[in-house]
This record gives structure tokens, sequence and C-alpha cells, in this order.
């Protein structure tokens, strides 16, 4: 008989992981307190991108954080408040700022980053990939008076780290891309780096694994992780408007709840540091005139993303904990972002507003780990704004952990006991 797996989550991570364990020969259910790719793989800017494999802290942002505090249309905001989970992790965060811990958890981002790619080129060139994906490489626009010097600096970084990146006057530029406002003064191109439709992704995984067996149970919340001597058992989720709820017996449990996860992992006495850090979108119709290549606006924090029929304009980073409401200022940053670079063509056309929570770890790396002291729980989760590009990878090295197979690259730098 099978080993059953049951993993907690249902976007891009969740859902790549339940993909890779069935392959491997689990009997696999996924449970989400949503719909399935309903989280950040719903409206997140669709980017796959090792390039942008940095973590959040590094040099200096601690301090622009702190100064960013009064302006609520900033790149980063974080509302003070005196939550004293929040405030551990902000006393840990602001250790990591430094350019040690920087180019150390850059090293492993890119190095899991780069594993994905690998991973999306196989679904995305498959006979029927269910999904929309393009390689065009990512666009890099600089828009003020120092903008040829900030993109030859831009160069010179990706190159040591590896990356085909190329520096563009302010024509080529807007010759590679027309879409462009004459606003932007020099570009970089980065070549090879990829995007996609993320919650097509998701959804195209899910039917895969349904359609060979795996169960699939939405909306349904899970309370507690049920263990037993050291070891997991079950999951307990609610009974969905009824009285009596369900534990699913588990020899496996893949905690990939994103923000979500730090409640679950405490159901076991587990420590997971992850604070929810919200981000926006906004999603258009495309129009004629719009970007054909993905264009990202460093300035801003912003990228405009062609996703088939619809365009994408996605940023931000808020550290105000879980807030169900969209804040109208961030929101409009992101679009006024878009319409400064695309000028006069922009057009708003069947408007979807989004927002969403990414999982934020101290260090900006995610776990990718077995559990410590509880035997059968493995945790992945913390990718930050690399959910998307990153879950391919993760999900391949959850199997690989649940099979006790060598991992594809090193996983010392997303241990949990880092912490």
């Amino acid at each position: 008989m099978a080993q059953q797996a049951v993993v907690i989550g249902g976007g891009a991570v969740g859902v790549a992981s339940a993909y890779y364990l069935h392959q491997t020969g689990w009997e696999v259910t996924v449970v989400d307190r949503g719909e399935i790719g309903r989280g950040c793989s719903y409206g997140n800017a669709c980017l796959i991108t090792p390039a942008h494999s940095h973590p959040l802290p590094g040099p200096g942002v601690f301090g622009q954080g702190i100064r960013w505090m009064f302006r609520r249309d900033s790149p980063l905001y974080v509302k003070p408040r005196l939550d004293p989970a929040f405030l551990h992790w902000a006393w840990r965060f602001r250790s990591f700022c430094t350019r040690d811990a920087a180019a150390r958890g850059s090293h492993a981002l890119q190095s899991l980053s780069r594993m994905s790619l690998e991973l999306f080129e196989e679904f995305g060139h498959a006979p029927e990939p269910g999904f929309f994906y393009q390689r065009k490489g990512l666009l890099h626009v600089y828009l003020d008076g120092d903008a040829a010097a900030a993109a030859r600096q831009e160069q010179q970084t990706l190159a040591c780290e590896g990356f085909d990146a190329r520096v563009l006057s302010q024509s080529e530029t807007l010759e590679l891309e027309p879409a462009l406002s004459p606003i932007v003064r020099a570009g970089v191109l980065i070549a090879g780096e990829a995007h996609g439709h993320s919650y097509e992704f998701v959804q195209s995984l899910a039917r895969r694994i349904a359609h060979r067996g795996a169960r699939l149970l939405t909306g349904r919340a899970v309370s507690r992780i049920v263990t037993d001597r050291g070891r997991v058992r079950a999951v307990a989720i609610d009974g969905a408007g009824t009285d009596s709820g369900e534990d699913l017996p588990a020899d496996l449990v893949v905690l990939a709840a994103g923000a979500w996860t730090p409640a679950l992992a405490a159901s076991v006495g587990i420590n997971v540091p992850v604070q929810p850090a919200k981000g926006y979108s906004c999603t258009v119709d495309a129009f004629p005139g719009a970007p054909a290549m993905p264009v990202f606006v460093p300035a801003k924090r912003v990228a405009i993303t062609p996703i088939g029929d619809r365009l994408r304009f996605g940023g931000t980073l808020e550290l105000a904990g879980f807030s169900d409401s969209l804040d109208a200022t961030r929101y409009r940053a992101v679009i006024d972002a878009a319409r400064l670079v695309l000028g006069d063509r922009l057009q708003m056309k069947n408007e979807e507003a989004w927002f969403g929570y990414r999982p934020v770890t101290p260090d900006g790396l995610p776990v990718i780990a077995r559990a410590p002291r509880v035997d059968g729980l493995i945790v992945a989760a913390g990718h930050a704004m690399l959910g998307f590009t990153q879950s391919p990878a993760t999900g391949k090295l959850v199997a690989e952990l649940a099979n006790g197979q060598t991992p594809s690259i090193p996983l010392e730098p997303f241990r949990l006991d880092r912490f």
C-alpha cells in the first residue's frame, strides 16, 4: 500500500510538492483553506527570474524601511505595531542586513531559482503545457538623469553573479520594447529570464495530479497537525460548515501554507518565523501596443508582465500583519508606476485589483527542511516574492527529502534550525 502524504497549502509550492510526491509513488491529498491557486499564486507578478533572487534584508535596507514608514506609497512600507512576534522578527531581520549575509543569501536563492527555471522549461515545452509560458528575457528600465550610470552598475552586478546582461541606450531600449515612453532613459536586458501565468501553472499541475488520483480538498481549514510519540499521524481539518471535522491519516505532512504556516507549525511546537508581507497587483486586458516582454522598474520595484491576453502590474511590499482591506494608496502606486513608463498607451480595460500575503522570513530565504523533533513533517514555506519562481524546485526537493534521496542542491541554507 502506498504511503499517504498530506500537503497543507494549494499554492504554487504546495501543488508542486504534491506533483513530485505523486510522481514518486505517494498517495497525495492537498488541503487548502480557500481555492487551489487563489493566494499569492493568483495575482503575483508572474516572473520566473533567477536574476531577482536576492534576500529582502541587505545593507541599508533596515534604515531605508524606517524612512519609508512615513510614505504610504513607498516600495516597502512597515506599519509600526507592538506585536511581540513581529518585533522579534524585525530584530532578527536587522541582523541579516549585512553585505556578507546578503551575498550568502543571494547565492542560495539563485541556486534554487536556476534549478526551478530548468524545470519550468520542461513544463513549458511539454506537448500540452496547460499554462502560458515564455522565455524572452527581462528588461530593466531606468528613468532619471543618472539612468545610464545606474544601468551600467546593474549590469556589472549581474555579470558578477553569472547573468547575461547587456546595457541598452535609450534608443535601443525603445526599439526593443516600443510600448515604453521616452521617459525611459536606459535599460538592461537580462537574457534567459522567463515569465508565465502563475495561476494557470498551479491549475495545470492540480489537474494533472487529480487526473492521476490525487485528492484536492478546498475550502477546508487545517486546525492542527496530529502527532503521536514524535511522529505525524494525521491532519485535522474542519467540517466545512458541519459539526464534525475530519482527520486525514498521514505518513508525511508537507506544511506549505505560506503566510499561515507559523500557526500550524506551532500546533506541534515548531517555530517558523514568517511574517505576512502584503503585495499588490493590477491586471488589465492587453491593448494595441502593449509590452510584448516583461519590464521591471527598479526605482519603483514594479513589474509589468504580459500574460497572454492580459497585462499585469505588480509590486510593493507592506509589512502590516494580516489585513483584509486593499490600501488604495499603495495599489495606486503600482498603477502609477506602469503609467509612468507606458505613458498614454496604457488602457485600463477590465481592471482587476488584487492583494496577497507573501511569506517572509527574517533572512529572506525559505525553509525547505524536515522539522526537528517531528518525524514525517517537512516545512516548505517563506519564499517571499519568489514563490512562483522557486515552486518547481522546492516541490522536487520536498519529494527528495521525503524519499531519503540526496537533494539536487545543498539544503543547508534552507534548514529550519538556522533561526
